[in-house]
Parts: C-alpha cells; structure tokens; sequence
C-alpha cells in the first residue's frame, strides 16, 4: 500500500509503515509541500492513490471534504501531544486493523476507538 504523511506527522512512522509489510511511503515535508491546502494535498492522495495520515481533524468534515474527493484518510487523535503519543497510537492501530480497509473511508483514530466516517459507511 501507499501512503503520505501529512507535515504534522512525526516522520518515524515511515520506518514503522516501511519495516515489516513493505509499504510505500512519502511526506509531505520530504517532497516540500509544506503549506498545500487541503484540497490540493487530498487531490495528490487521490491521484496518487495514497492514504493521507494527519493529525488534522478538518479531513472530518464530509461537506468540505466529500467522499470522492479523497483516496482515504487516517485521522490520529493521540491523548497527548508529542511524537511518542502518535507512534503509540498508530503502533495499536497497526495492530488491531487492517489497513486495506482505510481505502475510501475517512478513520478516526482513538486511544480506544477506531470509527469510520458516517458517509463513509
């Protein structure tokens, strides 16, 4: 699978995307796109066919951001701020679902949750 990491992602998740299932993965730093807005980096993902993976809670609003404009997206919400709190967070989604099933849908992910967009479904 292919995936980008948003500019607020803490890139050690490559190396933990990477490692055990050779998934293919780009930053949105890595490739200075710092600062595209929102619907030229969802834009990318599509034609890319890339999931996004953010911390931005705006990929949640299905008015802005309808289902057919994106390939898919990982929202993480980690309890606490910092690059340990992500790498966990997304360490346990790893572990507990199967990243196929991202693709055209919209993930909020939880400490304890792990819930799809309701147009997604």
């Amino acid at each position: 699978m292919k995936f980008k990491l948003d500019e607020n992602v803490p890139f050690s998740l490559k190396k933990l995307l990477e490692s055990p299932d050779n998934h293919q993965v780009d930053s949105v730093f890595h490739e200075k796109k710092t600062g595209i807005d929102d619907h030229s980096l969802l834009k990318l993902c599509l034609n890319e066919q890339r999931l996004l993976i953010t911390l931005d809670n705006d990929f949640n609003n299905p008015i802005m951001h309808p289902l057919d404009s994106l390939y898919g997206v990982i929202i993480l919400r980690p309890t606490s701020q910092g690059k340990k709190a992500v790498f966990e967070l997304f360490n346990n989604l790893l572990a507990s679902f199967e990243l196929e099933k991202a693709i055209n849908k919209v993930l909020l992910v939880e400490c304890d949750n792990i819930s799809i967009r309701w147009d997604c479904v």
